[in-house]
């Protein structure tokens, strides 16, 4: 079902996902995850073509549709936490964003945005990501797994982003990478952009996104932020 996207050709608050948007981080998860099952026999039966279709989804979500049974919170925590920290390990050493994103946020503020972040990664990695080139800075108000019961593409994520920056949904811009991202987005009622570091863009244009965009040096961009278009 193809979804009739959202439009706000002025918005007053910008919403990132993070893994895939802020950074390009998915071929690191793939190969955390590959090194994970390979170092823990009792993961050999995961499908691991599954793993192409994990993004914006939580452990909790994910690792069931992985095992192809239920899966405790107790082993969910313990799964995604050993992965997570191979994760790191991994994209530490060559972490960097994506094209333009620190140029375009700077841009963001200076034309009075409010800006945040919704994402299904947990603490630690976020920490992580939000310390490169102080990130975090520009990000005052961040919601991640643990603070919301239903993972993307229920759209509680974003709605409570746009709640704690005092932002009706209908003003709001989303940028994500994922399919069930950016139907969580279209779900909010949210305007959504597609980063495509992914998925294709007819596949983000059928859940919802209005536009597409390689990176943030997308000249595009500028229309969004008038006093920015120096910047992008």
């Amino acid at each position: 079902m193809a979804f009739a996207p959202h439009v706000c050709p002025q918005p007053q608050a910008l919403i990132f996902d993070m893994d895939g948007v802020l950074c390009d981080t998915m071929a690191y998860h793939l190969q955390a995850w590959h090194t994970y099952i390979q170092r823990t026999p009792a993961l050999a039966a995961v499908d691991r073509a599954k793993l192409q279709t994990m993004g914006g989804k939580r452990n909790c979500e994910l690792l069931p549709e992985l095992l192809g049974r239920p899966v405790s919170q107790a082993e969910v925590d313990e799964l995604g936490r050993k992965k997570d920290a191979i994760f790191r390990e991994l994209i530490a050493p060559e972490l960097t964003g994506l094209a333009g994103v620190l140029e375009f946020l700077k841009g963001a503020k200076a034309a009075g945005l409010k800006l945040g972040l919704g994402t299904s990664a947990s603490q630690e990695n976020v920490d992580l990501i939000m310390a490169w080139e102080n990130l975090g800075d520009f990000f005052p108000v961040r919601v991640t797994e643990v603070d919301v019961q239903q993972g993307k593409p229920d759209p509680q994520c974003y709605l409570l982003v746009a709640e704690r920056l005092g932002v009706e949904p209908k003003d709001c811009l989303v940028f994500e990478d994922a399919v069930a991202g950016v139907e969580a987005a279209w779900r909010a009622g949210m305007a959504c952009w597609g980063v495509l570091t992914l998925h294709s863009e007819p596949e983000l244009i059928e859940k919802g996104a209005s536009a597409c965009i390689q990176d943030f040096t997308d000249a595009r961009l500028g229309e969004l932020l008038p006093l920015a278009q120096a910047c992008v």
